[in-house]
């Protein structure tokens, strides 16, 4: 089944790049952000405490990625999509109240709120394909 291996391929790539953006934020906070020259103790505290749960999804997306159709590995796939769905609409809410952020934190919200749908659909599409197979 091709695109189920598509799906495992395009899992394991977002969870490596969350585990890896995660570690690095936790090591070095707020200083690879363009234009961020230091914050408040509490906001990098804040900053490390998120990131580190950026790294919790993104192990938790690898073990996903090993079986996505596996009834538990799927809920996970689609509790996890809806978190990082919610964490986009959070970055809209900033925009409205702080305004305007740095041009990448854009292509981040996009990334936020189309790729967890489509995640979900597509499994959703393998899974019912998978049951109809299923003798």
């Amino acid at each position: 089944m091709r695109s189920l291996r598509y799906l495992q391929s395009s899992l394991l790539l977002l969870a490596l790049f969350a585990v890896a953006v995660g570690f690095m934020d936790v090591l070095f906070s707020t200083a690879p952000l363009p234009g961020e020259t230091g914050v408040a103790p509490t906001v990098d505290s804040n900053y490390r405490f998120f990131a580190a749960i950026f790294v919790a999804v993104g192990l938790l997306l690898l073990w996903v990625s090993l079986d996505p159709l596996e009834h538990t590995r799927g809920l996970a796939l689609w509790w996890v999509s809806g978190a990082v769905f919610l964490g986009g609409l959070a970055r809209i809410v900033s925009l409205g109240v702080a305004g305007p952020p740095a041009p990448f934190v854009y292509a981040l919200l996009a990334v936020e709120l189309v790729v967890p749908p489509v995640l979900v659909l597509w499994h959703r599409a393998l899974t019912r394909a998978s049951d109809t197979a299923a003798p």
